[in-house]
């Protein structure tokens, strides 16, 4: 008979959020493992763009997945605006579970995105968001989901944007990419489902 382990406090090693997505990535990203690819991550990529759609914010979207890199662009701010000694940017893309905190639509989170955009940006080597909201243009840029570059400003234009650009770590998923061809039947369902949002994926 196996002697049962005897864990006390003293061997408990407290671990990073965002090193456990690292040390788990099966748990937060079943679909990738068990399609072979990376398409599952383009609707958590889109998470605040399809939050905003809610909100008759977000109307047209640009997506582009090539390799192991993902970019997205919509025409919807994200919000600028500090939470504590953050801005909510920063918090969606940096804290587990602040994505769906800060939602709009419980919703997007169930049916849409599932991961959320912290847990995304935690397997990519690096990440660059900038986005213009309210006036204000923010320029962020991460790496293993770490903040390492940030600027705020007044912004040029007044027109809301975001862009985000993941560049997976190929250590964590092995060989796998974006696959074209069932990439597009997954956008082929999503316009479905949002029939107001235009969404372009670029060659």
């Amino acid at each position: 008979m196996e002697e049962k382990k005897i864990y006390k406090v003293e061997s408990l090693i407290a671990i990073d959020p965002m090193d456990h997505v690292r040390l788990r990535p099966k748990m937060y990203f079943e679909d990738c493992f068990k399609e072979n690819n990376l398409n599952s991550l383009v609707n958590g990529a889109l998470c605040h763009a399809i939050d905003e759609y809610f909100d008759n914010n977000c109307s047209e979207i640009i997506i582009s997945a090539q390799s192991n890199s993902i970019y997205v662009k919509y025409n919807a701010g994200m919000s600028l605006e500090k939470s504590w000694d953050f801005t909510i940017a920063e918090c969606v893309m940096t804290k587990i579970g602040a994505c769906s905190n800060e939602k709009k639509h419980l919703e997007v989170g169930d049916e849409f995105c599932r991961v959320g955009m912290a847990v995304i940006n935690a397997v990519s080597d690096q990440c660059e968001l900038k986005t213009v909201w309210n006036k204000k243009s923010g320029h962020f840029i991460f790496e293993h989901g770490k903040t390492v570059f940030q600027e705020i400003s007044e912004a040029d234009s007044s027109e809301d944007f975001t862009a985000i650009n993941f560049e997976i770590n190929r250590e964590i998923f092995g060989d796998f990419v974006f696959d074209r061809n069932t990439l597009e039947l997954k956008i082929i369902e999503l316009k479905k489902r949002l029939p107001d949002l235009k969404i372009e994926l670029l060659n």
